[in-house]
């Protein structure tokens, strides 16, 4: 659970944007110039516009983090539309990388797959803070992009299958994304400019890849694989590790007579399978649109935050521990309360975070004559966004256990694979959202609002309720309470669980 932890210090490259995208106030330095009216009334691209028709002296106001707009000049015009590729391309790396490690970590294996995408991903990362353009940074944030989805796919399922599964909501809960995002902020903080502090992230991954030549390889993995000796020898490491006596005639070899009496299934899944009957097409339609709608919120909320007033490092660092406390709740809500299934779990976040981004939007709206109560209403707003931005977070929870429940076990990995695919694509949208919020400010929370009614309204009518589902009775095709066939199809299913 803490080398998951330190994959996420990684994996926070994905909010990078924020800073390394932080545009400081401009202003003139003129006698006489004066803005058209009330400079908290114009946009940036406004702002922009005036000062680059009526300026001669610029004044770039001191800036809490030193950007890579600053350093590049990238404040005005179509430099600041690059700055917002920049992030895309990096999101587009996350795109490519799923697929590749993906599939790269069912055929060679967890560790070896893990450890060369996280050693890529540190030189580059490394590489990233000595870039000269913006150009070259792109590029290496691309493979660093690369290397982020080979932590979330290839090294998440690497932990699962070394945990047992009563312990994953308890990881989720307890080492995860708001933490990481503690971390990151601290950096970025103690850093101060984006060069430095895409050094140290990158090395914060250090930690994991001597622990990688100490862990053996995935004993289950082998198991999917039949190659039950390596799966023994794994086996021993563990045990050795742990300090613990290992039986292998009464634990491995048993399992493994049962695993070689089962048929192998030759077939080569796809996702055309995921269309093969109007049930299975029914799921991934569903689920695949709450996972394309929640990560074009999370990202496109996240990534505006630093367009937002007040104090910046403090509007981050509370937003990343409201998200590690708002994680433990779906620990509490999952144990003891047995009545809050699925849908509950993602309607209402998702109503509260809709409910969140509309009165940002009213406020950001409403008339002010003269600024005068500009103070009180970014504060309200700053406040509005970390509790909205709280709440989309569990509505990631409520899309990962739905797709882990919802597929049969032929089709499972391909399922979610598949979901997460229209996440990343989804995620490419919120660089531009981003931007969108310096033509004017409220786009963005626009967009969040109306994709999150759209994606209320698909899981209010559309969404069944996966809690405590029979897998087995997802195979047989059947009644969800019906049991397995028999005791095959629970090794089966087991494997198929363990290797997702």
């Amino acid at each position: 659970m803490i080398l998951w932890q330190f994959g996420l210090f990684y994996a926070c490259q994905l909010i990078f944007p924020i800073f390394y995208n932080f545009n400081p106030s401009l202003s003139c330095q003129d006698p006489n110039f004066h803005f058209s009216k009330p400079k908290c009334k114009l946009s940036k691209v406004e702002i922009c516009s005036e000062l680059t028709a009526n300026c001669s002296k610029w004044l770039i106001e001191p800036a809490p983090f030193r950007s890579m707009v600053q350093d590049f000049k990238m404040y005005c015009g179509s430099a600041a539309y690059d700055s917002a590729w920049v992030a895309t391309i990096q999101f587009i790396g996350a795109l490519v990388g799923a697929v590749i490690y993906g599939h790269l970590g069912d055929y060679f294996g967890r560790k070896p797959v893990s450890f060369i995408g996280i050693s890529i991903g540190i030189v580059f990362g490394v590489a990233a803070g000595f870039a000269p353009n913006w150009k070259l940074f792109a590029i290496a944030l691309f493979i660093c992009g690369t290397s982020v989805a080979c932590v979330m796919v290839v090294f998440y399922a690497y932990i699962l299958e070394f945990i047992e599964p009563q312990q994953r909501v308890f990881m989720r809960s307890f080492f995860n994304w708001g933490y990481a995002r503690l971390v990151f902020t601290l950096a970025c903080f103690l850093c101060e400019n984006w060069r430095a502090t895409a050094i140290v992230i990158s090395l914060l991954a250090v930690p994991v890849l001597p622990m990688l030549l100490i862990l053996p390889e995935s004993p289950k993995w082998y198991a999917t694989k039949k190659r039950f000796r390596e799966m023994k020898s794994a086996e021993k490491r563990v045990a050795w590790l742990s300090g613990l006596p290992y039986d292998a005639d009464l634990k491995i070899l048993e399992e493994s007579e049962k695993s070689e009496s089962l048929e192998k299934d030759t077939k080569i899944y796809t996702i055309r399978d995921l269309f093969s009957s109007w049930p299975i097409a029914y799921s991934t339609i569903v689920i695949g649109s709450l996972w394309f709608s929640t990560s074009v919120s999370s990202f496109g909320a996240d990534l505006n935050s630093g367009n937002l007033a007040g104090n910046f490092y403090l509007s981050q660092f509370v937003s990343a521990a409201a998200i590690a406390l708002s994680k433990i709740s779906i620990f509490l809500l999952d144990t003891y309360l047995p009545s809050f299934n699925r849908q509950k779990l993602h309607q209402i976040p998702q109503i509260i975070m809709i409910c969140c981004y509309s009165a940002i939007m009213v406020l950001m709206i409403s008339p002010d004559q003269d600024c005068s109560s500009q103070g009180s209403r970014n504060l309200a707003i700053i406040i509005i966004n970390i509790i909205g931005a709280s709440f989309i977070e569990l509505t990631w929870d409520a899309c990962y256990l739905v797709a882990a429940e919802i597929f049969p076990t032929r089709i499972r990995t391909i399922g979610i694979g598949t979901c997460s695919l229209l996440a990343r694509t989804g995620a490419l949208l919120a660089p531009q959202m981003a931007y969108l919020s310096d033509i004017y400010r409220p786009i963005p929370y626009a967009i969040v609002c109306s994709i999150g009614i759209i994606s209320l309204l698909v899981s209010c009518f559309f969404l069944p309720d996966t809690k405590g589902v029979d897998l087995a009775a997802l195979d047989n095709g059947g009644n969800l309470n019906s049991a397995p066939n028999s005791e095959e199809d629970e090794i089966r299913i087991e494997v198929a669980e363990n290797f997702a």
